[in-house]
């Protein structure tokens, strides 16, 4: 039993936080899709965002848990503020085009 209850532990320390994450992630697709009918492919540059930034605060500084999250919601609220803004008036079309190059912009940049 002793085996099992080691490799019960440490899936569950895997797969948890990025199971959390992808629910994360898909209840900011359903809120945003599901409400507004508007496609967002923002979402994968605001996740992207938030994990190099709590990488970098945590690898480079050395720095304790709340402060790297804290850090991963300031980096992908200042994108989200960056992109939202400009974007306010858009129609549809032009929002997923938007999102989707920034999107890419953060995959080549991270």
């Amino acid at each position: 039993m002793g085996e099992w209850n080691f490799l019960l532990v440490a899936v569950g320390e895997i797969f948890t936080p990025q199971t959390a994450a992808y629910a994360l992630a898909t209840l900011g697709l359903a809120v945003h899709f599901g409400y507004t009918g508007l496609l967002n492919f923002g979402q994968a540059g605001f996740m992207a965002v938030g994990g190099y930034a709590f990488a970098i605060t945590s690898s480079a500084f050395g720095a304790p848990f709340w402060v790297c999250v804290v850090a991963a919601v300031l980096g992908s609220t200042i994108l989200a503020l960056l992109l939202g803004i400009p974007t306010l008036r858009l129609r549809a079309d032009y929002l997923s085009i938007v999102t989707i190059g920034t999107a890419e912009i953060v995959r080549l940049v991270v």
